[in-house]
């Protein structure tokens, strides 16, 4: 099951809100997202659409559970793929217009839509509710390698605005973008779609996002060492051959037993253990010498091969 259902199943199937309030605002982004009038024969219809028949059955009860008795369903097979949607109706001038008012949504003169009452400031529980059936009505989810992805299909601009307002008093950080002329609202932070999950009510999302989350953020910490322990080993190795080279020329010319004592020390530890980094090698000297210690001799003995074999 992906990520999405997980969550569009965990939203539907937790008990109804008990205020009134918050149950006609979640039908109220239901029906601004997704709803239409259609106007067919001298009967007026209000439809909203429902990509499953779990969603469709919960827009179903809601309108009942709101006080119209006369919603109806519709299964509709789509001409292309065979995908299946369902559309609730609502049928008749007076039913239409009593779930309208109901939902503080009237139809624009002339245009498609909605004019929103909608607008009017929500109660905090009501805003909750509302994104909940936001996110019902376009939202999607990811999780990928390269990271997160939250989207929710708006459709007009001012529905992607308010819903981004509603975000923002929650402190959730959000972007909008358009792509052939619909407008959608994404979040790419863990963060902000941690919080949106815990706003909308979808805990056991948020468990696995939070577990997701965890994991993914002990790998990179892994990676981060590894890659880092892999450079230093990788700069020990270059740095060591760099070193045996130079005694290896010293030796040729001069030899090491006519070197000062401290740098002959320094080249018999280098030979015996090619592979230690400095601080082990001066960690093995008595008394023992820091790295800068151990860094400063071998430049002495790669001044000396320099000045033997000058380039």
């Amino acid at each position: 099951m992906s990520f999405t259902r997980e969550i569009n199943r965990e939203l539907i199937v937790r008990p109804p809100e008990a205020r009134r309030c918050c149950r006609r605002s979640e039908l109220t982004a239901l029906v601004l997202l997704r709803g239409f009038l259609v106007l067919s024969e001298g009967q007026r219809y209000i439809k909203v659409a429902a990509g499953s028949s779990t969603l469709a059955r919960h827009l179903f009860q809601m309108i009942k559970g709101a006080g119209f008795n006369s919603p109806r369903v519709v299964k509709q097979q789509g001409r292309r793929l065979g995908k299946v949607t369902y559309m609730v109706q609502v049928q008749g001038g007076e039913a239409v217009d009593n779930l309208l008012g109901y939902l503080g949504l009237y139809p624009l003169r002339g245009q498609p839509g909605f004019t929103r009452e909608i607008h009017r400031e929500l109660k905090f529980c009501c805003r909750r509710a509302f994104l909940r059936g936001i996110f019902l009505a376009g939202g999607s989810m990811s999780i990928s390698r390269s990271g997160y992805h939250l989207e929710i299909n708006c459709g007009y601009r001012e529905d992607a605005i308010l819903t981004r307002q509603i975000l923002q008093s929650f402190g959730i950080e959000s972007f909008i973008r358009e792509r052939r002329q619909v407008h959608y609202l994404y979040m790419k932070h863990g963060e902000s779609i941690a919080e949106f999950l815990r706003v909308i009510g979808a805990h056991n999302a948020l468990l696995e996002l939070e577990n997701i989350r965890v994991v993914k953020s002990m790998r990179n910490q892994v990676n981060r060492l590894v890659n880092c322990e892999t450079a230093n080993l990788d700069k020990i190795v270059t740095s060591s051959q760099q070193q045996i080279e130079a005694i290896a020329r010293v030796e040729q010319l001069i030899g090491l037993s006519n070197l000062p004592p401290t740098l002959q020390e320094a080249a018999n530890l280098r030979k015996k253990y090619p592979e230690a980094s400095l601080k082990e090698l001066g960690e093995m000297l008595n008394p023992p010498l820091g790295k800068s210690g151990m860094n400063h001799r071998f430049r002495q003995l790669a001044r000396l091969a320099r000045k033997a074999f000058p380039s």
